[in-house]
């Protein structure tokens, strides 16, 4: 216990700039989209905010823009958490840095395949509308994460509290992703060929490739 502390205490000057730009990120989110922002974060109905919010183009918008960077850190600093859990990696900002780093990029690449792919099935806007709502449901779940790995990292440095909060924030990713899979299993059902390569390629292969470019 008192190894796993000494450990938190080494990495935390510069995680502690990691957080902090976060939670910069977050206000400004909050400062310059106050009323989007509020309807944003009714959790547990987010009918209301795919409603009024629902655009095309709404990954050029700034909410979105600031949302997507700020789960992409919160998603870099979970994958850390889990590997430096297991003494996969190292407690660096380096390794940190490597991270983010290669989770940008194959996210990027795909999303660039699944535009392709949707473009080449005829179902391009359906998947406009499962990716706005997708990806609301991952800065939503981004920011709850933020605030258990803020008190973890600077007030209970528990190996066990550390575990649950990852086992919470994995099964509320996989309760989101069922709900939005029950309700377009009406589509999915004609399109069984995007659904398997939505799982397997967009969903399973990214994280496979990223542990095999880490071993």
């Amino acid at each position: 216990m008192e190894d796993w502390i000494s450990r938190t205490e080494l990495q935390r000057d510069w995680i502690s700039l990691v957080f902090l730009f976060n939670f910069i990120l977050l206000a400004v989110l909050r400062g310059t989209h106050t009323r989007q922002f509020k309807t944003f974060i009714r959790f547990i109905d987010p009918k209301l905010y795919f409603k009024i919010y629902r655009k095309d183009n709404f990954l050029l918008q700034s909410f979105t823009a600031l949302g997507t960077l700020f789960l992409l850190i919160n998603l870099c600093l979970g994958v850390f958490y889990c590997l430096t859990l297991f003494e996969f990696g190292s407690n660096s900002f380096s390794f940190f840095i490597t991270l983010l780093t290669e989770i940008v990029g194959l996210i990027f690449l795909r999303f660039v395949s699944l535009k392709i792919c949707c473009k080449l099935l005829g179902i391009e806007g359906f998947s406009e509308i499962f990716l706005f709502k997708a990806l609301t449901y991952q800065i939503q779940i981004s920011i709850l994460s933020f605030f258990l790995f803020l008190f973890y990292e600077f007030s209970y440095p528990s190996q066990e509290f550390l575990i649950l909060i990852l086992i919470l924030i994995a099964g509320l990713y996989l309760l989101s992703q069922f709900s939005l899979y029950r309700e377009y299993w009406g589509v999915f059902k004609y399109n069984l060929l995007y659904l398997i390569l939505y799982l397997c390629t967009f969903k399973l292969a990214p994280w496979i490739l990223l542990y095999s470019i880490l071993k």
